[in-house]
Protein backbone atom coordinates (compact mmCIF):
# COMPACT_ATOMS: atom_id res chain seq x y z
CA UNK A 1 0.00 0.00 0.00
CA UNK A 2 1.71 3.70 -0.99
CA UNK A 3 2.37 5.93 2.17
CA UNK A 4 -1.39 7.31 2.25
CA UNK A 5 -3.90 4.84 0.73
CA UNK A 6 -7.32 5.71 -0.53
CA UNK A 7 -8.00 1.94 -1.37
CA UNK A 8 -10.81 0.85 1.48
CA UNK A 9 -9.85 -2.43 3.05
CA UNK A 10 -11.97 -4.60 4.80
CA UNK A 11 -10.66 -5.35 8.21
CA UNK A 12 -9.81 -9.20 8.09
CA UNK A 13 -11.16 -8.75 4.53
CA UNK A 14 -9.83 -8.51 0.97
CA UNK A 15 -12.69 -8.55 -0.83
CA UNK A 16 -10.64 -7.25 -4.23
CA UNK A 17 -9.50 -11.20 -3.74
CA UNK A 18 -9.92 -12.86 -6.90
CA UNK A 19 -10.36 -16.73 -7.31
CA UNK A 20 -9.27 -17.72 -10.94
CA UNK A 21 -11.43 -20.96 -10.71
CA UNK A 22 -14.27 -21.24 -12.68
CA UNK A 23 -17.18 -23.58 -11.47
CA UNK A 24 -18.86 -24.16 -14.80
CA UNK A 25 -17.69 -23.94 -18.13
CA UNK A 26 -17.52 -20.79 -20.72
CA UNK A 27 -16.58 -20.65 -24.30
CA UNK A 28 -13.06 -19.36 -25.23
CA UNK A 29 -11.75 -17.84 -28.40
CA UNK A 30 -8.33 -17.42 -28.74
CA UNK A 31 -6.33 -14.34 -30.59
CA UNK A 32 -2.71 -14.05 -31.45
CA UNK A 33 -1.58 -10.44 -29.27
CA UNK A 34 1.54 -9.23 -27.97
CA UNK A 35 1.94 -8.70 -24.53
CA UNK A 36 1.98 -5.04 -23.21
CA UNK A 37 3.01 -4.72 -19.51
CA UNK A 38 0.15 -2.49 -17.67
CA UNK A 39 3.07 -1.08 -15.51
CA UNK A 40 6.85 -1.41 -15.22
CA UNK A 41 8.16 -4.22 -13.66
CA UNK A 42 11.30 -4.75 -15.66
CA UNK A 43 14.58 -4.13 -14.08
CA UNK A 44 16.20 -0.99 -16.11
CA UNK A 45 19.54 -1.79 -15.55
CA UNK A 46 22.43 -4.56 -15.69
CA UNK A 47 22.84 -6.79 -12.88
CA UNK A 48 25.42 -9.34 -13.05
CA UNK A 49 25.83 -12.55 -10.76
CA UNK A 50 22.12 -12.11 -9.33
CA UNK A 51 22.00 -14.89 -7.21
CA UNK A 52 25.60 -14.57 -5.97
CA UNK A 53 24.77 -11.00 -4.71
CA UNK A 54 21.63 -11.98 -3.05
CA UNK A 55 23.65 -14.80 -1.07
CA UNK A 56 26.38 -12.15 -0.32
CA UNK A 57 24.30 -9.43 0.43
CA UNK A 58 22.43 -12.22 2.90
CA UNK A 59 25.65 -13.42 4.76
CA UNK A 60 26.72 -10.02 5.25
CA UNK A 61 23.60 -8.59 6.83
CA UNK A 62 23.83 -11.54 9.36
CA UNK A 63 27.38 -11.37 10.07
CA UNK A 64 27.29 -7.66 10.85
CA UNK A 65 23.93 -6.21 11.49
CA UNK A 66 23.81 -4.32 14.93
CA UNK A 67 20.84 -6.47 16.48
CA UNK A 68 21.01 -10.29 16.23
CA UNK A 69 17.67 -10.36 16.21
CA UNK A 70 17.49 -10.77 11.93
CA UNK A 71 17.04 -14.06 11.15
CA UNK A 72 17.09 -16.39 7.76
CA UNK A 73 14.04 -16.33 7.84
CA UNK A 74 13.07 -12.74 8.50
CA UNK A 75 15.44 -11.99 5.70
CA UNK A 76 14.10 -14.66 3.04
CA UNK A 77 10.23 -13.33 3.89
CA UNK A 78 11.40 -9.68 2.99
CA UNK A 79 13.11 -11.16 0.04
CA UNK A 80 9.37 -12.84 -1.20
CA UNK A 81 7.60 -9.47 -0.23
CA UNK A 82 10.19 -7.16 -2.23
CA UNK A 83 9.88 -9.35 -5.10
CA UNK A 84 5.41 -9.29 -4.78
CA UNK A 85 6.12 -5.86 -4.75
CA UNK A 86 8.13 -5.26 -7.77
CA UNK A 87 5.17 -7.06 -9.32
CA UNK A 88 2.35 -5.10 -8.15
CA UNK A 89 0.97 -2.33 -9.81
CA UNK A 90 2.74 1.19 -8.34
CA UNK A 91 -0.64 2.20 -6.86
CA UNK A 92 -1.11 -0.93 -5.35
CA UNK A 93 2.40 -2.01 -4.26
CA UNK A 94 0.54 -5.03 -1.54
CA UNK A 95 -1.71 -6.66 -4.29
CA UNK A 96 0.28 -9.77 -4.45
CA UNK A 97 0.18 -11.37 -1.34
CA UNK A 98 1.55 -14.38 0.87
CA UNK A 99 -0.42 -16.25 3.34
CA UNK A 100 0.10 -17.90 6.49
CA UNK A 101 -2.19 -21.47 6.14
CA UNK A 102 -4.20 -19.78 9.20
CA UNK A 103 -4.76 -16.66 7.76
CA UNK A 104 -5.54 -18.07 4.06
CA UNK A 105 -8.32 -19.94 5.97
CA UNK A 106 -9.57 -16.61 6.89
CA UNK A 107 -9.81 -15.20 2.98
CA UNK A 108 -11.62 -18.39 2.36
CA UNK A 109 -14.05 -18.19 4.95
CA UNK A 110 -14.70 -14.07 3.59
CA UNK A 111 -15.29 -15.16 0.08
CA UNK A 112 -18.07 -17.27 1.47
CA UNK A 113 -19.44 -14.63 2.94
CA UNK A 114 -18.84 -15.61 6.56
CA UNK A 115 -16.43 -13.74 9.01
CA UNK A 116 -15.08 -14.18 12.00
CA UNK A 117 -14.03 -10.25 12.75
CA UNK A 118 -15.17 -7.06 14.26
CA UNK A 119 -16.83 -5.95 10.83
CA UNK A 120 -15.60 -2.97 9.76
CA UNK A 121 -14.20 -1.26 6.39
CA UNK A 122 -11.59 1.51 6.61
CA UNK A 123 -8.84 3.58 5.15
CA UNK A 124 -5.23 3.08 6.18
CA UNK A 125 -3.14 6.40 6.71
CA UNK A 126 0.12 4.99 7.26
CA UNK A 127 2.10 8.14 8.24
CA UNK A 128 -0.21 9.15 10.33
CA UNK A 129 -0.94 6.24 12.11
CA UNK A 130 -4.32 5.80 11.83
CA UNK A 131 -7.47 4.08 10.36
CA UNK A 132 -10.72 5.82 9.13
CA UNK A 133 -14.04 3.53 9.41
CA UNK A 134 -15.68 4.12 5.96
CA UNK A 135 -18.33 1.05 6.83
CA UNK A 136 -19.73 -0.57 9.69
CA UNK A 137 -21.13 -4.09 8.44
CA UNK A 138 -24.93 -4.68 9.47
CA UNK A 139 -24.89 -7.50 11.87
CA UNK A 140 -21.42 -7.40 12.65
CA UNK A 141 -19.96 -6.70 16.47
CA UNK A 142 -18.55 -3.25 15.42
CA UNK A 143 -22.65 -1.44 14.94
CA UNK A 144 -22.85 -1.29 18.16
CA UNK A 145 -19.42 0.52 19.32
CA UNK A 146 -18.35 2.48 15.65
CA UNK A 147 -19.39 4.51 13.16
CA UNK A 148 -18.21 5.82 9.08
CA UNK A 149 -15.80 8.63 10.16
CA UNK A 150 -14.68 7.61 13.78
CA UNK A 151 -10.80 7.25 13.55
CA UNK A 152 -8.87 4.36 15.34
CA UNK A 153 -5.91 5.81 16.81
CA UNK A 154 -4.85 2.73 18.49
CA UNK A 155 -5.79 -1.35 18.90
CA UNK A 156 -5.18 -2.76 22.46
CA UNK A 157 -2.87 0.15 22.89
CA UNK A 158 -0.62 -0.34 20.56
CA UNK A 159 0.50 2.71 17.94
CA UNK A 160 -0.06 2.83 14.10
CA UNK A 161 2.05 5.08 12.70
CA UNK A 162 4.74 3.53 10.81
CA UNK A 163 2.91 0.07 10.80
CA UNK A 164 2.36 -2.02 7.06
CA UNK A 165 -0.96 -2.72 6.39
CA UNK A 166 -0.84 -6.59 7.00
CA UNK A 167 0.66 -5.42 9.86
CA UNK A 168 -2.36 -3.73 11.35
CA UNK A 169 -4.58 -6.37 9.92
CA UNK A 170 -2.40 -9.28 11.81
CA UNK A 171 -3.21 -7.11 15.66
CA UNK A 172 -6.61 -7.13 14.86
CA UNK A 173 -7.24 -10.84 13.78
CA UNK A 174 -8.07 -13.28 16.63
CA UNK A 175 -9.96 -16.11 17.20
CA UNK A 176 -13.82 -15.85 17.59
CA UNK A 177 -14.70 -14.69 21.44
CA UNK A 178 -11.88 -13.04 21.82
CA UNK A 179 -11.71 -8.97 22.32
CA UNK A 180 -9.84 -6.41 21.05
CA UNK A 181 -9.85 -2.99 22.40
CA UNK A 182 -10.05 0.37 19.82
CA UNK A 183 -8.76 3.66 21.05
CA UNK A 184 -11.11 6.29 18.68
CA UNK A 185 -11.47 9.31 18.04
CA UNK A 186 -15.10 10.61 17.17
CA UNK A 187 -15.35 14.77 16.71
CA UNK A 188 -13.75 15.84 19.67
CA UNK A 189 -13.96 13.06 21.92
CA UNK A 190 -11.27 10.35 21.91
CA UNK A 191 -12.34 7.36 23.93
CA UNK A 192 -11.47 3.52 24.09
CA UNK A 193 -13.78 0.81 23.03
CA UNK A 194 -13.70 -2.87 23.64
CA UNK A 195 -15.48 -5.33 20.78
CA UNK A 196 -15.71 -8.98 20.68
CA UNK A 197 -15.04 -10.57 17.89
CA UNK A 198 -17.25 -12.98 16.44
CA UNK A 199 -18.99 -14.74 13.34
CA UNK A 200 -21.63 -13.13 11.35
CA UNK A 201 -22.49 -13.29 7.69
CA UNK A 202 -22.04 -10.57 5.57
CA UNK A 203 -24.83 -8.88 3.30
CA UNK A 204 -23.61 -9.25 0.01
CA UNK A 205 -27.21 -8.58 -1.84
CA UNK A 206 -29.86 -6.87 -0.95
CA UNK A 207 -32.98 -6.27 -3.42
CA UNK A 208 -35.40 -3.46 -2.58
CA UNK A 209 -39.01 -2.97 -4.47
CA UNK A 210 -38.43 0.84 -4.82
CA UNK A 211 -41.88 1.28 -6.78
CA UNK A 212 -44.23 -1.05 -8.56
CA UNK A 213 -42.14 -1.28 -11.37
CA UNK A 214 -38.58 -0.33 -10.09
CA UNK A 215 -36.49 -2.64 -8.23
CA UNK A 216 -33.14 -1.88 -6.64
CA UNK A 217 -30.54 -4.53 -6.70
CA UNK A 218 -27.25 -3.53 -4.28
CA UNK A 219 -24.30 -6.15 -4.83
CA UNK A 220 -21.98 -5.27 -2.32
CA UNK A 221 -19.35 -8.07 -2.57
CA UNK A 222 -19.33 -11.22 -4.77
CA UNK A 223 -19.22 -13.82 -2.61
CA UNK A 224 -19.80 -17.34 -3.27
CA UNK A 225 -23.18 -17.96 -4.86
CA UNK A 226 -24.77 -14.56 -5.11
CA UNK A 227 -25.66 -15.21 -8.52
CA UNK A 228 -27.83 -18.38 -7.91
CA UNK A 229 -29.06 -16.09 -4.87
CA UNK A 230 -29.82 -12.91 -7.52
CA UNK A 231 -31.16 -15.38 -10.51
CA UNK A 232 -33.87 -16.54 -8.34
CA UNK A 233 -34.67 -13.09 -6.71
CA UNK A 234 -34.68 -12.05 -10.35
CA UNK A 235 -36.93 -14.56 -11.22
CA UNK A 236 -39.52 -13.02 -8.74
CA UNK A 237 -39.42 -9.50 -9.89
CA UNK A 238 -40.07 -10.35 -13.36
CA UNK A 239 -43.16 -12.29 -12.32
CA UNK A 240 -43.90 -10.13 -10.75
CA UNK A 241 -44.05 -7.56 -13.85
CA UNK A 242 -40.70 -5.45 -12.78
CA UNK A 243 -39.41 -3.85 -15.80
CA UNK A 244 -36.25 -1.76 -14.72
CA UNK A 245 -33.53 -2.43 -12.19
CA UNK A 246 -31.08 0.22 -10.51
CA UNK A 247 -28.02 -2.03 -9.83
CA UNK A 248 -25.70 -0.30 -6.96
CA UNK A 249 -22.36 -1.67 -7.28
CA UNK A 250 -20.47 1.64 -4.77
CA UNK A 251 -18.39 0.55 -2.65
CA UNK A 252 -18.25 -2.78 -4.19
CA UNK A 253 -14.64 -4.19 -4.11
CA UNK A 254 -15.25 -7.16 -6.15
CA UNK A 255 -14.84 -10.77 -5.13
CA UNK A 256 -14.83 -14.08 -6.34
CA UNK A 257 -14.05 -13.62 -10.01
CA UNK A 258 -16.56 -16.75 -11.25
CA UNK A 259 -18.99 -15.24 -9.47
CA UNK A 260 -18.90 -11.89 -11.07
CA UNK A 261 -18.76 -13.47 -14.15
CA UNK A 262 -22.08 -15.12 -13.58
CA UNK A 263 -23.93 -12.31 -12.78
CA UNK A 264 -22.91 -10.98 -15.88
CA UNK A 265 -24.01 -13.42 -17.79
CA UNK A 266 -27.68 -13.25 -16.11
CA UNK A 267 -28.35 -10.85 -18.58
CA UNK A 268 -26.42 -11.48 -21.85
CA UNK A 269 -27.51 -13.75 -24.57
CA UNK A 270 -25.06 -17.01 -26.14
CA UNK A 271 -22.25 -16.10 -27.68
CA UNK A 272 -22.43 -12.34 -26.21
CA UNK A 273 -18.73 -11.59 -24.94
CA UNK A 274 -18.86 -11.18 -21.43
CA UNK A 275 -14.96 -10.28 -20.66
CA UNK A 276 -11.24 -10.72 -22.16
CA UNK A 277 -8.37 -11.68 -20.37
CA UNK A 278 -4.63 -12.08 -21.56
CA UNK A 279 -2.20 -14.67 -20.07
CA UNK A 280 1.00 -15.95 -20.85
CA UNK A 281 0.24 -19.56 -21.45
CA UNK A 282 -3.40 -19.40 -23.43
CA UNK A 283 -3.16 -15.78 -24.91
CA UNK A 284 -5.99 -14.25 -25.43
CA UNK A 285 -9.42 -15.64 -24.52
CA UNK A 286 -12.97 -14.23 -24.49
CA UNK A 287 -15.61 -15.02 -21.97
CA UNK A 288 -18.80 -15.63 -23.80
CA UNK A 289 -22.45 -16.27 -21.98
CA UNK A 290 -23.83 -19.57 -22.62
CA UNK A 291 -27.39 -17.98 -21.46
CA UNK A 292 -29.90 -18.86 -23.88
CA UNK A 293 -32.76 -16.85 -21.68
CA UNK A 294 -31.13 -14.08 -19.81
CA UNK A 295 -33.21 -11.25 -17.93
CA UNK A 296 -33.80 -8.23 -20.41
CA UNK A 297 -34.68 -5.44 -17.57
CA UNK A 298 -34.08 -1.90 -18.50
CA UNK A 299 -31.18 -1.36 -16.37
CA UNK A 300 -29.21 1.90 -14.56
CA UNK A 301 -25.89 0.86 -13.05
CA UNK A 302 -24.33 2.66 -9.92
CA UNK A 303 -20.45 3.37 -9.89
CA UNK A 304 -18.38 5.39 -7.50
CA UNK A 305 -14.29 5.48 -7.00
CA UNK A 306 -14.94 2.20 -5.02
CA UNK A 307 -16.44 0.12 -7.57
CA UNK A 308 -13.47 -2.13 -8.00
CA UNK A 309 -12.21 -5.26 -10.01
CA UNK A 310 -15.00 -8.17 -10.35
CA UNK A 311 -18.01 -5.39 -10.46
CA UNK A 312 -15.85 -3.33 -13.14
CA UNK A 313 -16.39 -6.31 -15.15
CA UNK A 314 -20.48 -6.10 -14.63
CA UNK A 315 -19.81 -2.46 -15.79
CA UNK A 316 -17.51 -2.57 -18.34
CA UNK A 317 -19.96 -5.50 -20.20
CA UNK A 318 -23.26 -3.38 -19.16
CA UNK A 319 -21.56 -0.12 -20.81
CA UNK A 320 -19.83 -1.93 -23.93
CA UNK A 321 -23.13 -3.70 -25.33
CA UNK A 322 -25.29 -1.03 -23.58
CA UNK A 323 -27.30 -3.36 -21.84
CA UNK A 324 -27.59 -0.44 -19.11
CA UNK A 325 -26.74 3.34 -18.23
CA UNK A 326 -23.88 3.64 -16.17
CA UNK A 327 -24.01 6.65 -13.38
CA UNK A 328 -22.06 8.26 -10.87
CA UNK A 329 -17.87 8.76 -10.93
CA UNK A 330 -15.39 7.19 -12.32
CA UNK A 331 -14.38 3.36 -10.98
CA UNK A 332 -11.15 2.32 -9.12
CA UNK A 333 -9.35 0.77 -11.67
CA UNK A 334 -8.68 -2.66 -11.05
CA UNK A 335 -8.06 -4.63 -14.42
CA UNK A 336 -6.02 -7.25 -13.37
CA UNK A 337 -6.78 -10.90 -12.37
CA UNK A 338 -4.45 -12.84 -9.80
CA UNK A 339 -3.93 -16.34 -8.96
CA UNK A 340 -3.67 -18.01 -5.65
CA UNK A 341 -0.93 -20.96 -5.45
CA UNK A 342 -0.44 -23.37 -2.43
CA UNK A 343 3.23 -23.52 -1.58
CA UNK A 344 5.13 -26.77 -0.40
CA UNK A 345 4.87 -25.45 3.43
CA UNK A 346 1.26 -24.99 3.24
CA UNK A 347 1.45 -21.24 2.56
CA UNK A 348 -0.21 -19.70 -0.56
CA UNK A 349 1.33 -17.08 -2.59
CA UNK A 350 -1.23 -14.50 -4.87
CA UNK A 351 -0.03 -12.53 -7.79
CA UNK A 352 -1.21 -11.30 -11.23
CA UNK A 353 -1.46 -13.98 -14.03
CA UNK A 354 -4.13 -11.79 -16.13
CA UNK A 355 -5.03 -8.64 -17.32
CA UNK A 356 -8.39 -8.26 -18.01
CA UNK A 357 -10.85 -6.26 -20.36
CA UNK A 358 -14.25 -5.47 -21.60
CA UNK A 359 -16.18 -7.31 -24.49
CA UNK A 360 -14.85 -3.81 -26.68
CA UNK A 361 -11.08 -4.17 -25.78
CA UNK A 362 -10.97 -1.17 -23.57
CA UNK A 363 -8.46 -1.75 -20.24
CA UNK A 364 -9.75 -0.12 -17.47
CA UNK A 365 -6.25 -0.87 -15.15
CA UNK A 366 -5.21 2.39 -13.21
CA UNK A 367 -7.96 4.81 -14.92
CA UNK A 368 -11.26 3.20 -14.04
CA UNK A 369 -14.40 3.13 -16.67
CA UNK A 370 -16.00 6.27 -16.90
CA UNK A 371 -20.05 6.21 -16.43
CA UNK A 372 -22.50 7.65 -19.29
CA UNK A 373 -23.60 10.20 -16.73
CA UNK A 374 -21.64 11.71 -13.97
CA UNK A 375 -22.74 12.30 -10.66
CA UNK A 376 -20.36 13.52 -7.76
CA UNK A 377 -21.08 12.84 -4.50
CA UNK A 378 -18.38 12.88 -1.79
CA UNK A 379 -17.68 10.27 0.49
CA UNK A 380 -19.13 11.38 3.69
CA UNK A 381 -22.39 12.33 1.90
CA UNK A 382 -22.59 8.65 0.09
CA UNK A 383 -21.75 7.10 3.53
CA UNK A 384 -24.75 8.60 5.49
CA UNK A 385 -26.57 8.19 2.84
CA UNK A 386 -26.15 3.71 2.70
CA UNK A 387 -26.61 3.94 6.60
CA UNK A 388 -30.31 4.83 5.07
CA UNK A 389 -33.12 2.07 4.27
CA UNK A 390 -33.12 2.17 1.03
CA UNK A 391 -36.73 4.08 0.06
CA UNK A 392 -35.60 6.45 2.44
CA UNK A 393 -32.42 6.89 0.64
CA UNK A 394 -34.02 7.04 -2.53
CA UNK A 395 -35.23 10.56 -1.78
CA UNK A 396 -32.20 11.77 -0.75
CA UNK A 397 -29.52 10.13 -3.19
CA UNK A 398 -28.59 12.03 -6.50
CA UNK A 399 -27.44 9.31 -8.32
CA UNK A 400 -30.36 7.07 -7.17
CA UNK A 401 -32.60 10.02 -8.79
CA UNK A 402 -30.73 10.50 -11.73
CA UNK A 403 -30.64 6.71 -12.71
CA UNK A 404 -34.64 6.21 -11.72
CA UNK A 405 -35.47 9.53 -13.68
CA UNK A 406 -32.98 7.46 -17.05
CA UNK A 407 -35.27 4.80 -16.54
CA UNK A 408 -38.70 6.39 -16.64
CA UNK A 409 -37.95 8.91 -19.17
Amino acid sequence: MNTKSKFPVMVFLSFVFLLFTFLRPWSFAQEKITFRPLFPVRLDHEFPEEEETFEEIKNLILKYYYSDDITREALYWAAIQGMLRQISPPDHPELSKIWTAEEYGRVLQSLKGVLVAIGMKSTFDQQEGSLTVTEVLPGSPAEEYLKPLDRILRIDSLPLKGKSLRSVNRILEGEEGTEVTLTVNRDIEVFDVTIKRRKFETQALIITRLTDSIALVEIRSFTANVSGKLEAELEKLKNDGFRGLIVDLRNNLGGVFSESLRVTELFFHEKEILLRTLQRETGLQNYVSGNKHPFTFDMAVLVNSQTASSAEILAGAFQDHQKAVIVGTRTFGKAVIEKTHKLENDFRVKFITAAMYSPKGRTWQGKGITPDFLVEQDEKTLTALLKMHPKKRFAKDVAMITAYKLLTR
